[in-house]
């Protein structure tokens, strides 16, 4: 017996086996192929012979048993051209690119091989008188390399496409059980993708065994039937999560190069995020304290600025300006009035109505703020700069300090400007008693086209419901 028939004892069969579809109207032919494939086993798994013996049966097998690798096909059957047609059928109809054709034929002169190859998706064309135990052997082994590579091929596409999409996801990520869930969907996707099961564990764990499990591992049993894939996130300034991903079996090597990419640089993402929002977390308390000093001076609370911020985030996102600038915007709003800190008390605090030379040193608090905040370089700073110089401009060129019109007032200091008035009058003041909410609104809606762009004037219309929100739920 030749040494491939050769049961062989050496090699443990694991998995499914790989489904092969004999198609061919001779009895003989289906018997040899299923001798020669008995004791084939690659990467593991054996092989399934199915068995038609018309276009019609293979049809129906091919409907109804999924994953089939490799079809050797006969031309001629119960018609001169049955093969080919099977052949169309399952390219065209069932759009099945994996599976591997060899068009296998007794009869050549009813199909010439140069004639098949061009006009047909198939993978090879053999005469059955060259088929011999071994070339028969060596055919069905390499086309279902063929059809693994393809496979791995195809799942890589799949997996790139689908991590890709997800991490999206990361901007909105906030608290533990939102990172979980979110690593959970990551692996249920990836399992699904890679037609295995996947049990996802995690612990809480501390700064130093972070930096020690931040880098992704994978880790492989003994009997070597599963594997482990461990990496930590950090899902917040203190808070660590260790996940432990136990597959059901081995992976392809290419599946575990593009989760170790993937899942480095989710993680340093997520830990830039989340340093990134500590950071402006840490600097809006210290605008807030700095701005409650400032307003504290003309006996008024920090609430003003963080009512100011808050709303003219909420204007800002309506606006459509990115994602990335609001938390900025809304700091830099709640710094508009910084330079008030320059303004003598006897002005800032004069409970009666300005004389003219004492409103032109007031209004000196839009240049003391913008010195102030642009000498740091950043790009908060330079908003904060802007909004502090130019929140009292008007859209009509009547405000101060450059008397700037319309588009030419940056925009952000147009949105500061309303909410700093609408605040402000719905506020009491050391000159004045806080106005009715009717009275403010009218204001605003006479002023849309002189003291406030009416676009904006418009959104702050379709968003007061929120706005108002933030004094009925006392913020």
């Amino acid at each position: 017996m030749p040494e491939f028939l050769k049961k062989s004892v050496k090699i443990v069969k694991k998995g499914e086996p790989w489904k092969v579809l004999v198609v061919d109207d001779e009895p003989d032919v289906h018997a040899i192929t299923s001798v020669i494939a008995r004791d084939i086993v690659f990467l593991n798994r054996s092989v399934r012979i199915y068995s038609a013996y018309s276009e019609k049966e293979a049809r129906e097998i091919l409907t109804s048993v999924p994953d089939v690798a490799l079809a050797m096909i006969d031309v001629v059957m119960e018609k001169d051209n049955s093969g080919l047609e099977l052949v169309r059928f399952i390219r065209e109809e069932l759009r099945n690119n994996r599976i591997r054709l060899v068009i296998r034929t007794g009869q050549p002169g009813f199909a010439p091989p140069r004639d098949i190859i061009s006009k047909y998706d198939i993978n090879d064309y053999r005469e059955k008188a060259e088929l011999s135990g071994s070339a028969l052997f060596t055919l069905i082994v390499a086309k279902l390399r063929e059809y693994n590579d393809f496979v791995i091929l195809d799942k890589q596409r799949i997996l790139l496409s689908q991590l890709g999409s997800l991490t999206s996801m990361v901007v909105n990520l906030a608290t533990e059980s939102d990172f979980t869930r979110f690593v959970e969907e990551i692996f249920t996707s990836v399992s699904k993708i890679l037609d295995v099961e996947a049990r996802i564990l995690h612990t809480s764990i501390d700064k130093e065994e972070y930096t020690a499990s931040r880098k992704p591992s994978w880790l492989s049993p003994a009997q070597n039937t599963q594997e482990e894939f461990v990496f930590s996130i950090r899902t917040s300034i203190d808070n660590y999560i260790k996940f432990n991903v136990q597959f059901s079996c081995s992976l392809d090597d290419s599946f575990k190069k593009i989760l170790d990419v993937f899942i480095s640089e989710l993680v340093t993402r997520i830990e830039n995020d989340v340093i990134s929002k500590d950071l402006v977390e840490s600097l809006y308390k210290v605008v807030y304290i700095i701005s409650e000093v400032t307003e504290a001076r003309s006996l008024e609370t920090g609430e003003h600025v963080r009512r100011v911020g808050t709303a003219t985030k909420i204007l800002a996102e309506a606006l459509g300006i990115n994602d990335e600038e609001l938390p900025l915007l809304e700091i830099a709003a709640m710094l508009h009035d910084v330079g008030k800190i320059g303004i003598p008390d006897s002005i800032l605090l004069k409970p009666s109505r300005l004389l003219d030379e004492e409103f032109e040193i007031m209004k000196q608090h839009t240049f003391i703020g913008y010195n102030i905040l642009s000498t740091v370089d950043h790009p908060l700073f330079k908003m904060a700069s802007l909004v502090a110089l130019y929140h009292h401009e008007n859209w009509d060129g009547t405000g101060y300090p450059k008397g700037l019109k319309g588009k030419d007032i940056p925009l952000y200091a147009r949105i500061v400007g309303l909410m700093d008035v609408y605040d402000a009058l719905l506020s009491n003041r050391i000159y004045r008693p806080a106005w009715e909410e009717e009275d403010v609104l009218k204001y605003i809606k006479e002023n849309a086209g002189k003291k406030f762009d009416p676009t904006i004037i418009e959104i702050f219309k379709k968003n007061y419901d929120e706005i108002r929100n933030l004094y009925l739920s006392g913020f």
